[in-house]
Formats: C-alpha cells, structure tokens, sequence
C-alpha cells in the first residue's frame, strides 16, 4: 500500500475520489463483515471511478473481486480475503493535509458503504456515531448537517421502534443518494435529502431559480417550460425567490461547485426561514 506523501500531487478529482473510496471501504467492512452484496456495489463503484483506475490499491482491490467472481459468486474465504486487503488499505491510505471538504466526501462514502446492502445494524451505526465524535468539524456542513444530526438524535434515544429504524435508513440511503439494490448502478442522488416533497405548485407567477443539469434539457429549454407555465426564472437564489430546481445529473463532487454554492445559498435561506421550496427535477415535473 501506499502513503501519500507532500511530494505525492494527485489531482483535486482524484483526491476526493480517494476519500470517497476511503469512507466506502470503512462503511463496508464497519460491523467487520464483508458480504456479497456489498462487494458487488464496491466493484460497482470501482468500476465507474475514472479518476482512480491506475490507482494501485483500486487495481488490487477490482483484481481480487473480478477474481472471486469468476464463479459467478463470493465464497466466505474470498469475502474474507477482499475484506482484509480493504481493511489494509484503510489503514494506510493517507494524505499529510487533509481538509473539511475531503472529510465530508469521506462520511458521505462511509454511509454509502453502510447502506450499499440496503440495511444498518448496530455495529454500523456505532462506527457512524465514533466517526461524527472524532471529526466534529463537519456537523455543520450542508451536505452532511442534517443526517448527522438525526444520528445523534437516534444515538440518544432509549427506545426505538421498527419505524424509527426505517427513517434512519432511509435518511441515510437519501443523504448518500444509494439506490443501488433499486438500479444496480452506483450512481449517486445526493439531492434527495435536501429536496422538499411537495404535492402541487402553482407555477403563476412563481419565482424560480434552475441550477445544475437536467436531463430535460438545456437550462433554457427548462426555463422556457416554466415560463409557459406562468413562472419568472431568476439566475440566483435570493429572497426573491420561490423556488430552486434541481437538475437530475448531479455529481458526486457537487457541493464544490459554483451549482453547489447555489444549492448552499438555497438550503440557508429555507433554514434562516424564508419560505423558499427546493425540489428536484423529477419532484418538479411531476407538477408542471
């Protein structure tokens, strides 16, 4: 394995990719078990990094799992291989400076481990809680404010019901934006959890920002739906705005982008209480 040393420059895409893969790699293995499911979504996911396919530890990593797959299934010695080669790999991948912004990729890839198998037990949840303890620099972060905060909440509580266990998986699978048993893609939806869920809108005379890429079409072609509709598109979120739609083709490195400080300023005018909506393109179709 390798340490990333000062003299060791990989490009930004590739270091939030890394801790990506590094909170992944700790989400999977959390509870010390590696499943078949699991493993799946990891060689999903390893698959679709481009920036990471001459990494070293990524060609070991997809080598033993194409290798396990060659039978068309994990058995408990190859699953506990794979897991002690991820474990390795957690333990000594580092970079000498590490900021906010690379450990909020790395939670975000932790719960996407968690989840991948679509389900949480208790030694998952106790590695989320020790990971929030140690890095309380990023319990404010808008990408990752409300799940954790719903963490704590859970981690307090001296009862829970099957219901209270459903909502904190769902809320994780929707901050991560897994939907990997759904789609057998590891494609990430980070938008889901900050979106609102609304059941009508009135597009007359609405006031509404479209940020990001939208598979509808081009910003314009969206823009010009809305104004056919009756509604007045502005370029930035602002007080003056109603609502803030969200395109569909969101990456994983969303939030630092100039998209990303949009989405920012739409999520703290809603939580500073300005009645501002924030929806997705499908919520957002739905009701045009």
């Amino acid at each position: 394995m390798d340490t990333i040393t000062p003299n060791y420059s990989l490009a930004s895409n590739k270091k939030k990719a890394i801790y990506s893969l590094k909170g992944i790699l700790q989400g999977i293995v959390a509870d010390t078990v590696l499943n078949s499911l699991e493993a799946l979504y990891l060689n999903t996911w390893l698959l679709d990094s481009k920036p990471l396919r001459d990494d070293p530890d990524v060609v070991d990593l997809l080598d033993a799992i194409q290798s396990a797959l060659e039978d068309g299934k994990f058995t408990a010695d190859e699953l506990d291989d794979l897991n002690t080669l991820i474990t390795d790999i957690i333990e000594y991948r580092s970079f000498s400076t590490v900021t906010v912004d690379d450990y909020v990729n790395e939670f975000l890839g932790l719960i996407s481990g968690v989840v991948a198998d679509d389900q949480i037990n208790e030694k998952e949840f106790a590695y989320i809680v020790e990971w929030i303890n140690n890095h309380a620099d990023v319990m404010e972060e808008v990408a990752v404010k409300n799940v954790i905060a719903n963490v704590i909440d859970f981690s307090k509580r001296d009862h829970v019901t099957q219901d209270d266990e459903d909502a904190l998986l769902l809320c994780l699978k929707q901050t991560a934006g897994i939907r990997f048993l759904e789609t057998g893609s590891a494609d990430a939806h980070p938008m889901d959890n900050i979106a609102d869920n609304i059941d009508s809108m009135d597009h007359t005379g609405a006031r509404i920002c479209f940020t990001g890429v939208f598979n509808t079409g081009s910003r314009k072609e969206v823009e010009a739906i809305a104004n056919n509709l009756g509604a007045i598109t502005r370029k930035d979120p602002s007080k003056s705005i109603d609502y803030v739609i969200i395109g569909t083709q969101v990456a994983p490195d969303w939030k630092h982008t100039s998209f990303g400080r949009k989405i920012q300023k739409a999520v703290e005018l809603r939580e500073g209480g300005h009645p501002l909506i924030i929806l997705t393109e499908k919520m957002w179709l739905t009701l045009t």
